[in-house]
């Protein structure tokens, strides 16, 4: 798991807002609200996602001796993807087809290979085990601060979209861009002094 190996690819917020002095309580109960339920065979979704325990990331339930060491909770967002390899589908469709002229003495129509096609589908999805990956997640309520070990994007916003909901916090990147305001960041900007004459040159072209 990231947090036990150390790893440093995680995304920084800190929590603004109020936060019950039941702690335990209050992130078990918005943790549940967004638990993990898997990708149901018979259904449509081909994509599941939710809260899980870090210690069983099969589990999406929170004992407080899993949740919590110490003021930090430690929990995990599970996502799992099903995919059928479309070139599957086609083998099979094709040897449908095949069959069906043989019995039939004509080529299935449109609507029949649709049809075909998707009881092909909906037979390899329930034989087909989803794709798995857990991403750890970690609150420190001293610090307020949240940390989402990942690196891709929209899982990080995904995590965050959750947990604000729940939570009724408001989650601010501790990134430079969001903890300084925009009057200071056009201070920052680079200056004639720093590059010379270049820059200076630069600008002379920009006005004429």
């Amino acid at each position: 798991m990231p947090i036990r190996r150390g790893a440093l690819s995680f995304a920084r917020f800190r929590l603004d807002g109020s936060i019950p002095k039941d702690t335990r309580k209050w992130l078990v109960k918005a943790l549940e609200a967004r638990a993990f339920e898997g990708i149901d065979p018979k259904g449509d979704d081909d994509r599941a996602s939710g809260f899980v325990s870090l210690e069983r990331p099969e589990v999406a339930e929170f004992p407080s001796g899993e949740l919590f060491r110490g003021m930090h909770a430690l929990f995990g967002w599970r996502v799992e993807k099903l995919r059928i390899p479309g070139q599957l589908i086609r083998t099979q469709l094709s040897e449908w087809s095949q069959a069906f002229e043989q019995k039939n003495g004509r080529a299935p129509g449109r609507r029949e290979k649709t049809e075909q096609k998707d009881t092909i589908r909906r037979a390899l999805r329930s034989k087909t085990e989803p794709g798995v990956k857990v991403f750890d997640v970690s609150i420190d309520f001293t610090a307020k601060e949240l940390a989402v070990w990942a690196t891709t994007r929209s899982i990080v916003e995904e995590v965050t979209e959750a947990l604000a909901s729940t939570l009724a916090l408001k989650l601010i990147p501790k990134v430079p861009a969001a903890l300084v305001d925009a009057d200071t960041l056009d201070r920052l900007a680079p200056t004639t002094e720093l590059f010379g004459d270049e820059l200076a040159t630069l600008k002379k072209k920009e006005v004429a």
